[in-house]
């Protein structure tokens, strides 16, 4: 979650991740490994990434959705920030609408499967019960 987190404070921000990553002291692709959680964050650069981002360590660790804070002078974040969010939320609810689509799909078809598989173990059944009427005239034909 902390990575996820640290994606979304630094993209409100509007800060890339080549910026976060001059302020640590590192490379881009490092700070990337950190926002996809490939990487464990010490608590120093849990402190600078905290600082930088302008949020408490507690917040940036907790489990919550980040809280934005404003200064007084971006009491609103610009329009262009507006419409990226409304972007992304649009972007995010079509994705979830394909993952639920796509779900829904799996599941009907694996109850078609399961509807078919029991059919043939009736089927089965069915015969296995004829075939064992049929075994004890085969034994007594035998003897």
């Amino acid at each position: 979650m902390t990575g996820q987190k640290l994606r979304l404070l630094r993209e409100y921000r509007n800060y890339s991740q080549v910026y976060i990553a001059d302020q640590l002291g590192i490379t881009q692709n490092a700070y990337s490994r950190i926002e996809n959680n490939q990487t464990r964050l010490t608590a120093d650069r849990l402190e600078k990434l905290a600082a930088i981002l302008n949020v408490s360590l507690m917040e940036l660790l907790s489990e919550k959705e980040p809280v934005i804070q404003f200064s007084e002078t971006t009491a609103t974040p610009p329009p262009a920030k507006d419409e990226h969010w409304k972007e992304m939320i649009e972007n995010t609810r079509q994705l979830y609408g394909q993952v639920i689509c796509s779900k829904d799909e799996k599941i009907a078809h694996l109850e078609n499967e399961i509807s078919f598989l029991r059919k043939e173990r009736d089927r089965i059944m069915r015969l296995l019960e004829k075939l064992t009427e049929g075994m004890p005239m085969l034994i007594g034909a035998s003897s």
